[in-house]
């Protein structure tokens, strides 16, 4: 009977061997194609006469995988022809020509053998150069009429280029070593600069190894030899040994025409040049840079094959640079103070960004008496012992500088013009801002020399005369017995009193005007209620009038504290304790006992800051992008109080002649302020 569906079959019966093979072939077309490790090639035997028609070749390998694989063999295929069979295991009779073909840089073999033997002739064409694709275990050339440069016996070949030559016995071996590989590279900058890498090798021991200098080379080092030394224009190398590899390393006096050594089938040349030059480059192959066998230290690097009898051409051009600041001053904030004696003290404070300067000569117009950077105070040095300038030490990076000098102005009594001194340096400053300082004495009149000029005045000061002007216009009412023409001149008078009043004494111009607007708006209020009403005006008015004179005050306090003098010790931006440790210290290093002389001016000691003098009033003016060529020069144009004084005593004799005008005026007010005093509250009762 036949046997049951899904029953198991007995491996022994003809059904159940032939479901086992059919089960191994869905597992063998299930698997997935090779990815790694496909093949292995064991040995490549070479033979023959080098230059005198084919080479004999026998390459033995394997394929691991379980299908065809493509095994790589050798080439350029455009310089090397194959012709071979392939011995796969079967009889001889059944062996055909084995199924080579190319694929990039190199032929392949398709088998699928486990053992193979590939047996054929190979023809070299061009510079007899074979490229070995790999990995190949072992390579054996047993050739004559020739050599071969790497050497007859190599191991470990993967990617590798094997050249053959038909030089040989030893007049060969007098002329130079076997393998002679030579690779260069000429680096373009300031200075030309070159490095060659000689990889040398033998049958026999190199000795001394001579390396013409033909382009003026001025060797500086080798690496690699136990010494080197020129003579008559060329580099003596004493090597030891059958092989051996040198790093030689120096400078040319120009570049031009380059062409390979004699013994070299071909060399490597690498040109490279900075970002201030260009390079030209004629003659040999251009290839990829990333194959050089030295380190390419630029992005513009060229890399060439040059063949024997070929020669290169190299042109540099030098590329036009442009000036760039190495330093520049963010920011500089001069305090210039005039004391009531003449005496100029400045304190300035710059803030800097450095990229590779040294020194700063800073000249800072008077004597310098303080120096510190980052808040360390240093010594004062100058370049010479009679120059101005004082070498400012920088550091690299953003950092403070704190100078301060002393100088001498003249004033005038009745007034006139000053320069004012500033520091002079060969940096380009962004911003400087300067602050002068005055005494009570002297009076500005106009800052000039900024971006803008400063003026005594400004626009709050042309608002507040325009409404003294209306004020007095308003206020100034002689009585009906003046003429109109004299009305008109009483009330400029008026309005030219209140101007002088705004810049003598604000204070009073604010009460005067309150004053004024209140008893304006009493009498509108006068005019309009009667009784309690009127007495309910008369309060709100005086409130009103009494918060309008507090805000007015208010005002003109908070713009006095904001722009006007400063009264208060200055407080240096100098590290206090540290300077008092190297006081302490210098102390001790003299003796402990050191007598300060006049003024305690000393020669070589770390210097201490000084407080700035207070001032009365004050200016502000800065300058966008100073430099040397566009200086900051300010100008300050002064008066003094003494020559003001015939403008205030002008102003003394407007204030009577006003007065004097409203005398019958101001004496009616004054005859009802006494009546209404002097009236007793009975005679006020009504009758009856």
């Amino acid at each position: 009977a036949a046997p049951a569906r899904g029953a198991a079959l007995p491996p022994d019966s003809w059904a159940g061997q032939l479901e086992m093979l059919s089960r191994w072939v869905e597992q063998r077309g299930a698997a997935a194609g090779c990815a790694e490790r496909c093949y292995a090639l064991d040995r490549l035997r070479i033979t023959g006469v080098v230059g005198e028609g084919p080479l004999q070749f026998e390459l033995s390998g394997g394929v691991l995988a379980d299908g065809p694989v493509a095994v790589p063999l050798f080439g350029p295929p455009e310089h090397v022809r194959i012709e071979a069979v392939l011995d796969d295991g079967r009889p001889a009779s059944r062996r055909e020509a084995a199924p080579i073909s190319f694929e990039g840089s190199h032929y392949y073999l398709w088998t699928a053998a486990r053992r193979f033997v590939l047996r054929g002739t190979l023809s070299l064409g061009g510079d007899l150069t074979l490229l070995v694709a790999g990995p190949l275990n072992t390579f054996e050339a047993d050739v004559t009429g020739g050599s071969v440069a790497e050497g007859a016996r190599l191991s470990g070949l993967s990617g590798a280029a094997v050249h053959f030559s038909t030089e040989g016995g030893e007049a060969a071996q007098s002329a130079g070593p076997t393998v002679f590989q030579l690779s260069r590279a000429v680096r373009v900058g300031r200075e030309i600069g070159f490095e060659y890498r000689l990889v040398m090798r033998s049958g026999t021991d190199l000795g001394v190894v001579r390396l013409p200098l033909a382009f003026g080379e001025k060797v500086l080092d080798v690496s690699g030899a136990s010494g080197f030394r020129v003579e008559g224009g060329e580099l003596v190398l004493p090597t030891s040994g059958r092989a051996a590899e040198m790093t030689i390393s120096g400078t040319l006096p120009k570049v031009g025409a380059f062409s390979p050594d004699p013994r070299s089938a071909y060399e490597w040349w690498l040109f490279e040049s900075d970002a201030e030059h260009r390079l030209t480059v004629n003659g040999g192959r251009q290839v990829d840079a990333a194959e050089s066998p030295i380190p390419r230290t630029q992005a513009t690097s060229r890399l060439l094959l040059v063949q024997r009898g070929q020669s290169v051409e190299v042109k540099v051009e030098p590329l036009a640079g442009v000036e760039v600041l190495a330093a520049v001053v963010r920011e500089h904030r001069r305090t210039l103070v005039l004391t009531e004696r003449g005496d100029l003290v400045a304190d300035d404070a710059l803030s800097y960004e450095n990229n590779g300067i040294d020194y700063l000569t800073y000249a800072p117009g008077g004597r310098p008496i303080y120096l510190a950077t980052d808040g360390k105070a240093q010594r004062i040095m100058h370049q010479r012992a009679a120059a101005e300038e004082v070498l400012v030490p920088l550091q690299t990076g953003s950092h403070t500088i704190q100078v301060q000098s002393l100088a001498q102005a003249a004033t005038r009594s009745i007034g006139g013009t000053m320069a004012l001194p500033m520091p002079s340096y060969p940096l380009t400053a962004s911003r400087m801002a300067l602050t002068v300082g005055l005494p009570e004495s002297v009076l500005p009149v106009a800052l000039l020399g900024g971006d803008r000029p400063v003026w005594f005045a400004d626009a709050g000061d042309a608002l507040a005369v325009a409404i003294g002007f209306a004020a007095a216009w308003i206020a100034v009412r002689p009585g009906p017995a003046a003429g109109r023409g004299r009305v008109r001149a009483l009330r400029v008078l008026g309005g030219l009193v209140m101007a002088g009043l705004w810049f003598v004494a604000p204070a009073t111009f604010v009460a005067l005007l309150v004053g004024i607007a209140t008893a304006a708006a009493a009498w509108l209020a006068g005019r309009l209620f009667r009784g309690a009403s009127r007495a309910a005006a008369m309060v709100v008015l005086l409130v009103a009038g009494g918060l309008a004179l507090l805000i007015g005050l208010f005002a003109i306090s908070a713009g006095r504290y904001q722009s006007g003098g400063r009264d208060a010790a200055y407080e240096t931006v100098a590290s206090a304790p540290a300077s008092a440790r190297r006081a302490k210290d210098d102390d001790q290093v003299k003796g402990g006992a050191s007598l300060a002389p006049g003024g305690a001016v000393l020669e070589g000691v770390t210097p201490v800051a000084l407080a700035l003098p207070s001032y009365a009033r004050s200016l502000h003016v800065s300058r966008e992008l100073v430099t040397e060529e566009r200086a900051f020069r300010p100008v300050l144009v002064y008066t003094t109080s003494s020559a003001l004084v015939p403008l205030a005593l002008l102003w003394l004799a407007g204030v009577v002649v006003l007065l004097a005008a409203h005398r019958a005026p101001l004496t009616e007010i004054y005859r009802r302020a006494s009546a209404r005093l002097a009236r007793r509250p009975e005679d006020s009762a009504p009758a009856g």
